[in-house]
């Protein structure tokens, strides 16, 4: 067995095909995962590793390294060669700024008719709803437009946003959805407002955003979630948007483009927000106006969840470019 650090492991999945497999519980795992990895619990390598391991040169990941560990022992004795054991697990990858994947939520079933209908009517029940694309494809599509029509290639865009060419790479594909901190520095990279990211193209029409099928961004750690309440399409003006802080949790938000604002009311919980060389200090209820184009950090220093609602406003010269 082989111990790698988060650098040494990022490596790993750039350069060669390895297997990454996450032996933590699916709680665990349903708080975030390395993006290229797949889940199957320790418990189940050691039931049957002739299924759970199908190939060689396999990286075990754990939370902090001990379970991983056991499971590389299982797969030499298994026969396996070239075993790998992640050092301090998904904490060390954390600690490292690399980023997670948060599984999405099952889509809910549609419910049955209720009653028979006829006619044209029956025609358009019979068709089943048309789906909204994953967040991950829609980030993925429109990072290779965007990418696209600055002319950068993916060593360029790494280059700029301080990412990994692999981690583009899979955005690029649809097979992972970026971190929030991620999602900026790539927007900002491309010089295109965040939500250039998450657009899908609307008509004028009435849209419901349904609470259950909302698409959210997550930071790496998993404790600071974004949540559009605004339907994507060609960049607003304004975007608005709920955010939600876990107790003790923290969000570092780099410099916005010049002349862009943020309007934050605190709803639920307290909130420290930091701006530049000022800290304010929010309760529920309180609001307060800023200009977001310097480094700010959003911070929860109780042990109760935050809750925020977020309007952004752009400068209109800077938004057209």
């Amino acid at each position: 067995m082989k111990v790698v650090g988060p650098q040494e492991l990022e490596a790993l999945i750039a350069a060669a095909d390895v297997d990454v497999v996450d032996v933590r519980e699916p709680n665990e795992w349903a708080t975030g995962h390395i993006p290229v990895a797949r889940h199957v619990p320790l418990a189940t390598v050691k039931a049957n590793p002739a299924a759970a391991l199908p190939r060689d040169n396999v990286v075990f990941v754990c939370a902090k390294g001990g379970r991983s560990a056991a499971a590389a022992e299982v797969a030499e004795k298994h026969g396996l060669k070239e075993v790998y054991s992640l050092d301090g697990g998904t904490h060390a990858w954390l600690a490292a700024r690399l980023p997670l994947t948060v599984p999405s939520a099952p889509t809910r079933a549609p419910a049955a008719p209720i009653a028979s209908t006829t006619g044209s009517a029956a025609s358009a029940a019979a068709q089943p709803p048309t789906k909204e694309p994953e967040l991950d494809a829609i980030v993925g599509k429109n990072l290779r437009e965007q990418r696209t029509r600055v002319g950068l290639s993916l060593d360029e865009l790494a280059g700029r946003a301080g990412v990994s060419r692999t981690l583009l790479g899979q955005i690029e594909l649809g097979r992972t959805v970026p971190s929030i901190g991620v999602t900026w520095r790539i927007s900002q990279a491309l010089g295109v407002p965040f939500s250039a990211l998450l657009s899908t193209t609307h008509g004028g029409e009435l849209q419901v955003l349904h609470a259950a099928d909302a698409k959210k961004l997550h930071s790496a750690d998993g404790r600071f979630v974004s949540r559009a309440l605004f339907p994507f399409g060609e960049p607003h003006a304004a975007e608005f948007y709920e955010l939600w802080l876990a107790g003790h949790g923290r969000e570092d938000a780099d410099a916005h483009k010049p002349g862009t604002r943020e309007n934050l009311v605190v709803t639920a919980g307290r909130l420290k927000l930091v701006v530049g060389p000022d800290t304010v200090l929010l309760e529920a209820g309180d609001a307060v106006l800023f200009s977001a184009d310097v480094p700010h950090s959003y911070v929860n220093a109780g042990a109760e969840p935050c809750v925020m609602y977020l309007v952004m406003t752009y400068d209109e010269a800077a938004r057209r470019e």
